[in-house]
């Protein structure tokens, strides 16, 4: 698998504080390697919207994670309001909140909401993640399907991201920090990603289903805080990324039952400056363990990612954009089989910390920033 480095030749496209961002419709172009977008204003006045998943008539639900809640947006006109009947049990502090949410593929026919948030309190917590049909403004029918073991004491290295493919869920959990050992012993579910049935239950081909004192919803280890997973829209291939330490963020290829790394190796270093892996660099002589696609050094932090696959961009089919927080851009990634050739960074200079990143039905980039706006990109005419 080729490497490839942050260091690769970058392009980096800007946008004044003033004009689209301050919600002007009419606001002057932005040009970049392969498109010219606007960018619009959705909503506004939330609580850190950390992710947003698509509904069939026009509507969106978005998690705040700083409020600990679930909202339902309406695209057309930017009003938004809690939905009725979620959990009452967010913890809410630091990392924690509510996390991310995603509508089952037969939402139409079957209503399923699901989310992921972090409960309990300070002193004993984990992520769980629970689903509910959407009747009207109100949740119903809600059950938690998976729950994170261990509990732990701190608020901080969760995950979660929540991806439907071929019909299972998978989840993303970080290593808590100081739980970071435990990302390599399959036994819990920190520092992995899981895949379930959409009812929770463990699919009987699970890479570690029949190890004993393994955790059976486990399909791959070694992660340190994958807060961004997709599938590419034309190989069906999960890719994930994660948050190094003192750099070292990732983009992975994730495959079933391998093991990526962390906390044994990695291209970042201990926030002591010291090294993760005295002794060698990122990945050498470490063959049984897979390499990222793609890393940034320095860190950008990033947050959600997706493919873009639409039509109102061509120059962007196949590209994948990730938000950064730290970074403050969306980085869009050239990518070439499985292997990133370029990277372009978008609205660099609006100091903005994008939290996810999603294709719309209408074609269009949405993001959110943790100053409470959702936006969108869209072809300038």
């Amino acid at each position: 698998m080729t490497l490839n480095r942050c260091l690769l030749p970058a392009i980096a496209v800007g946008l004044t504080w003033t004009g689209a961002f301050a919600g002007d419709r009419d606001a002057g172009p932005i040009e970049s390697a392969a498109a010219t977008f606007r960018v619009e204003r959705i909503a506004e006045d939330l609580w850190i919207p950390w992710a947003m998943t698509f509904l069939p008539d026009g509507r969106a639900v978005v998690s705040e994670r700083a409020a600990g809640r679930l909202t339902l947006l309406d695209l057309e006109t930017g009003e938004h309001v809690p939905l009725d009947g979620g959990p009452t049990d967010v913890f809410v502090q630091a990392n924690a909140g509510m996390l991310d949410v995603r509508a089952h593929p037969q939402f139409e026919d079957n209503g399923w909401i699901y989310y992921a948030y972090t409960a309990g309190v300070e002193p004993l917590n984990t992520t769980v993640v629970e689903r509910a049909r959407l009747d009207g403004g109100r949740l119903v029918d809600r059950e938690r399907i998976f729950e994170a073991l261990p509990w732990f004491h701190n608020d901080i290295m969760y995950g979660c991201r929540l991806r439907f493919r071929d019909g299972y869920l998978y989840v993303t959990m970080g290593d808590r920090w100081d739980l970071r050992h435990l990302a390599q012993s399959v036994g819990s579910h920190l520092g992995k990603i899981m895949r379930l049935h959409d009812d929770g239950s463990v699919p009987d081909d699970n890479p570690f289903v029949d190890v004993p004192g393994a955790a059976a919803e486990v399909w791959s280890y070694g992660h340190r805080n994958p807060q961004g997973l997709t599938v590419h829209p034309h190989t069906d291939e999960l890719w994930s990324h994660e948050h190094g330490p003192r750099g070292g963020d990732e983009v992975n290829v994730v495959h079933k039952g391998r093991n990526y790394g962390w906390p044994i190796i990695s291209y970042g270093k201990e926030y002591s400056g010291e090294p993760v892996d005295p002794g060698r660099k990122g990945h050498t002589g470490m063959d049984e363990m897979v390499a990222p696609v793609h890393y940034w050094d320095p860190s950008i932090a990033p947050s959600g990612m997706t493919f873009y696959d639409g039509d109102a961009f061509p120059g962007w089919r196949g590209d994948l954009f990730i938000g950064a927080l730290a970074g403050a851009r969306i980085s869009r990634l050239v990518i070439d089989g499985n292997e990133v050739v370029e990277e372009e960074h978008l609205l660099e200079d609006t100091l903005r910390r994008v939290r996810f990143v999603e294709q719309g039905p209408d074609d269009h980039l949405y993001f959110g920033v943790d100053d409470g706006e959702i936006l969108r990109l869209v072809p300038a005419e």
